[in-house]
């Protein structure tokens, strides 16, 4: 979330003047009304550019689950959703539907939100049948989401990664990279970023596991991409031209066995450029 709070700020500064920047936004000589007017407008162009979906299939389950560890993992998901406006759940929801007579299930896409104490059901749709049966399990996790993205940039995220707030304030110009002009080439449509892993802090062995991923990833797999041209991508936490990626087929593979990486659908049909660390 530390994009969006990067957004308000940027927007802050371009907004006020020189006794703003250096003295704070307080100083500025703006009544009570206006300096709300004023903090509103940047957090609504902040909701304009940023939306942040997190796909958990579980969450339906979760929610209606008699067992202790299913009601706090819902509690903690809520909770995030009640402390963090912009932030979005879309999950795997079955109901039993009568057709004919018969009884058989539904499957429905559903996006979440935060409201005043519970969460707030944004939009439903109906699938076709389970979407595991036809790929697997994290990449139909994103198939599924993708849909509830907006704008043209989309970055994925791994869940055991983390940000910080200076690397967020890079991303207006990281995005730029989309569109600067090259001569006899095309537009790239990944960039690839450096992968951070929290939880490397937790143990000895997820201290090794975290090592191990900087080496594999973010510096094998790079090579690997450029200037040797010989894998296609890693997946995450790169950012995606969205545009192009959902009309050739989405971010991740949709099937079982044609890809042995989950993220290698995408690299099929990319340019990837690397952003330097």
């Amino acid at each position: 979330m530390y994009y969006r709070k990067a957004l308000d700020i940027q927007c802050v500064l371009e907004t006020a003047g020189d006794s703003a920047i250096f003295g704070g936004y307080h100083t500025m000589e703006l009544n009570e009304n206006d300096e709300k007017a004023f903090l509103d407008r940047a957090q609504a162009l902040a909701d304009l550019k940023f939306t942040y979906v997190v796909s958990c299939q579980m969450y339906g389950a979760q929610k209606i689950s008699p067992e202790a560890r299913d009601k706090s993992s819902y509690t903690n998901i809520l909770k995030l959703m009640l402390t963090y406006p912009s932030l979005r759940v879309a999950y795997i929801d079955t109901r039993e539907e009568h057709v004919n007579g018969k009884s058989q299930k539904a499957y429905f896409s559903v996006l979440v939100k935060g409201g005043d104490k519970w969460d707030e059901e944004i939009y439903r749709i109906k699938l076709p049948g389970p979407p595991t049966v036809i790929g697997e399990g994290k990449p139909e996790n994103q198939n599924h989401a993708i849909i509830f993205t907006r704008g043209e940039a989309l970055q994925t995220i791994d869940m055991n990664q983390d940000n910080y707030f200076e690397e967020a304030f890079k991303m207006r110009n990281v995005l730029e990279e989309f569109l600067k002009p090259r001569l006899g080439q095309r537009k790239p449509t990944i960039l690839g970023l450096r992968e951070h892993i929290f939880t490397g802090s937790v143990s000895s062995l997820a201290w090794f596991m975290s090592n191990q991923e900087t080496s594999f990833v973010t510096i094998g797999q790079r090579i690997l991409a450029n200037p040797l041209r010989v894998r296609f991508h890693y997946g995450h936490p790169d950012i995606f031209d969205r545009i192009f990626h959902i009309t050739r087929g989405g971010i991740s593979k949709a099937s079982k066995v044609i890809n042995l990486s989950e993220d290698i659908f995408a690299g099929n049909f990319a340019i990837h450029q690397k952003i330097p660390d």
